[in-house]
């Protein structure tokens, strides 16, 4: 397995894992204060509430973010792209997906899609991870091109 694949599994694996572990004790600290709940499944809660898309999409955009810094360690001048295009470009989809989306209190884009069901049919977590994913993959294949006319 290549340096970069072996890296990149590696953060994934683990932004996903903290996110994940996070919900679900935050899940337990907020039930532990409401109630004696004794066959209640945090991790069942977790994937009820989909937050295994977020946990996702944090994952990946972390693996991509390692995986340009892995290429800029090999080659500088190449890998600088790859850098700082991963850290703006999913820096600033996250910006702008949270605020659209109204995952962090904002009212924008959430109010008008939750006129239509955005959040009544639970899409919108799934939409954040294929926005993600999506601007990931056409991040890699723009780093690879442009890695491959540098040379």
């Amino acid at each position: 397995m290549k340096k970069e694949t072996r890296y990149c599994l590696i953060a994934c694996v683990a932004i996903f894992a903290a996110h994940a572990g996070y919900l679900i004790l935050e899940t337990y600290n907020i039930a532990k204060k409401w109630a004696v709940m004794e066959d209640f499944s945090y991790i069942s809660a977790y994937i009820h509430g989909q937050d295994y898309f977020l946990s996702f999409s944090y994952a990946i955009a972390a693996a991509f973010t390692v995986y340009a810094f892995v290429r800029f360690k090999e080659n500088r001048k190449r890998g600088i792209a790859g850098v700082a295009g991963g850290v703006t470009l999913i820096g600033l989809l996250y910006v702008g997906v949270c605020f659209m989306l109204g995952c962090c209190g904002s009212p924008m884009l959430a109010v008008y899609i939750g006129l239509f069901g955005s959040s009544f049919l639970g899409f919108t977590k799934p939409l954040i991870a294929l926005v993600t994913l999506i601007s990931v993959v056409s991040g890699y294949h723009w780093l690879e091109k442009k890695s491959a006319n540098c040379c």
